[in-house]
């Protein structure tokens, strides 16, 4: 078992009363049971079948070469950002996004239970998707840098010091760490749920973390040595969560097989979703959707926010 300044790392449980500890103290944990063999058979399939139609279309997102990485869209060598994330542009790895689009198996893992029980544990009773989509980790590809899911939450600063503008904030130009000890840390906003397709081993590329990290108040630097990070292995099947200000990043999939992975972000209602589900959402998915998944996707307004007209109607799309 491997230890770490946290203690020994989580193992994968089915008790929402440790997985939620593990979750405050390490700031991650792994859920066995929330897939059956079948649910991720079908999804494994459709991720696969999703995937090959959008590189065949010429429509593929791919990421995780040496020269780029997602969340890095700086134009580059005469590319746009658009076409810096081709095989051509050294792309290996490749993303699908908006993938409640693509299947209503991607669309069912939004009702998982003992998931939602655990993201409204850290996020509150009212939360909306911020993203759902998934990543195909490919032979090739090289670790993702360190970063946080929630690297736009502006840090505490003392009064009277000049913090960085809220619209100034950028993934490459994180806030600087708190001067005052002991330091203050903005609170858990997001949580990210990765859902194992295929068995997850260091070798295939498993998400690479640093226990504790949620807690320290303050962005990763450039130079932090891997070696400080640990592999979060697990069987297919099985769910990883993490808070979102743990320092994590995709590892290098060295192998022949595909890790395939489906990746959903959770926010709060009061934040911006990395997916603008109001405008790409087909009309077909949203004649079917329940309560439940119109409030996942922003259709809720929260506290007279995200509406139309009227302040007090609980969904925008209300008289």
């Amino acid at each position: 078992m491997i230890q770490t300044e946290t203690g020994a790392l989580p193992a994968a449980t089915t008790d929402p009363e440790q997985a939620l500890a593990d979750l405050h103290v390490h700031g991650f944990t792994l859920l066995e049971g929330v897939l059956s063999p079948q649910e991720t058979g079908v999804l494994a399939e459709t991720l696969q079948s999703v995937a090959a139609r959008e590189l065949s279309a010429g429509e593929a997102f791919q990421d995780g070469g040496p020269r780029q990485q997602w969340g890095d869209f700086k134009e580059v060598d005469g590319l746009t950002a658009r076409d810096k994330f081709r095989a051509a542009a050294g792309g290996i790895n490749q993303r699908v996004w908006m993938i409640v689009n693509k299947g209503q198996c991607f669309v069912d893992l939004l009702s998982k239970e003992p998931v939602l029980h655990l993201v409204r544990a850290l996020l509150g009773e009212c939360l909306q998707l911020s993203s759902h989509g998934a990543n195909i980790a490919r032979k090739g590809g090289v670790p993702m840098p360190l970063h946080t899911d929630q690297w736009w939450m502006p840090a505490p600063v003392e009064a009277g010091v000049n913090p960085m503008p809220v619209g100034s904030i950028r993934r490459d130009a994180a806030p600087v760490p708190p001067a005052a000890e002991p330091a203050l840390i903005a609170p858990c906003a997001c949580v990210n749920v990765l859902w194992y397709l295929r068995d997850f081993s260091e070798e295939t590329g498993s998400t690479r973390v640093v226990p504790g990290s949620h807690l320290f108040g303050y962005q990763p630097p450039a130079d932090y040595p891997e070696t400080e990070t640990v592999s979060v292995a697990g069987k297919a099947g099985t769910v990883l969560m993490i808070d979102g200000r743990i320092w994590h990043g995709t590892g290098a999939n060295t192998t022949d097989n595909d890790r395939l992975t489906v990746l959903t972000t959770f926010c709060g209602p009061q934040y911006r979703p990395q997916e603008n589900y109001f405008v790409g959402t087909a009309a077909e998915v949203l004649a079917n959707a329940d309560e439940h998944l119109r409030a996942m996707l922003g259709y809720r307004i929260w506290h007279g926010y995200g509406r139309t007209e009227n302040p007090v109607a609980e969904f925008v799309d209300e008289d």
